[in-house]
């Protein structure tokens, strides 16, 4: 099973601010949708998910 992260977890992974990972990059319409939604304010994302999209934003368009 794959790890569960936080804003704050795929901010480390990405070098960002958790501000910037919740304010701009979970808003866009090519970023994962969260596996986990608790509440508006909890959701958690499977990291395989956020690796992947990760890999794609290093592709050549």
């Amino acid at each position: 099973m794959t790890a569960m992260l936080d804003t704050a977890q795929i901010a480390v992974m990405l070098g960002m601010t958790r501000e910037y990972v919740t304010d701009r990059l979970t808003k866009r319409p090519d970023f994962p949708k969260p596996r986990l939604a608790l509440s508006r304010k909890m959701k958690r994302w499977a990291e395989a998910d956020i690796r992947e999209w990760m890999e794609k934003q290093q592709q050549p368009a």
